[in-house]
């Protein structure tokens, strides 16, 4: 069991090559890595939310979750007014003037959308170093599959298996799918050979 708790907990390469996304604890507690950007004019942002007011609401009050219309220059000052504010937020995307986008989801998982590979690494670089971690050669990551690192900073997958992302396409979604459930039955044999017994 592990212990510690890790600003970036893992990291998984896109297959379009130019995306990643990375798990934290909490996207909430950790709204702060988007001060990384404020550099970049927003061009266009979705964020849901509601208010929140803690042990000062009523028992019988419910706010409704809502779309913000406010306009923000740069991450900087969304994260400003947000510190202001008692909000629960339930999703955040973020467009930017250089063609870069992040979105957070569920909760765990900042999306980090590039445009190159080379902005891609040298993204991944910037952050990965706020966690006081590396990956020299991402060339030996495989895309799709969940890399997780150790408190040395040594990664290793979680898992054999690369899992769709947005990018794929319905025929590889469809032959994953079928690759997947044929997997799933041949476990289901090999546990329980002779069928189940009444």
């Amino acid at each position: 069991m592990d212990t510690q708790e890790n600003l970036i907990s893992a990291i998984t390469l896109l297959s379009n090559h130019k995306s990643f996304k990375i798990f934290v604890g909490s996207t909430r507690s950790n709204l702060w890595l988007l001060r990384h950007f404020k550099h970049i004019t927003i061009s266009n942002y979705k964020l849901r939310y509601k208010i929140n007011n803690g042990i000062r609401q009523r028992k019988n009050t419910v706010h409704p979750y809502r779309w913000m219309k406010k306009k923000f220059d740069n991450t900087a000052e969304l994260l400003e007014y947000l510190s202001k504010k008692y909000y629960d937020i339930q999703y955040i995307a973020i467009e930017f003037t250089n063609g870069w986008k992040i979105k957070e989801q569920p909760q765990i998982e900042f999306y980090f959308y590039t445009n190159s590979l080379e902005e891609r690494d040298e993204l991944i670089d910037k952050l990965l170093h706020i966690a006081g971690l590396e990956v020299k050669d991402k060339t030996n990551l495989t895309p799709n599959i969940e890399y997780h690192f150790k408190a040395t900073g040594e990664i290793y997958p979680l898992y054999d298996e690369a899992f769709p992302d947005e990018f794929w396409t319905e025929e590889q979604l469809n032959q994953w799918k079928k690759d997947y459930e044929d997997k799933q039955n041949k476990d289901n044999m090999e546990q329980n050979p002779e069928g189940i017994s009444f």
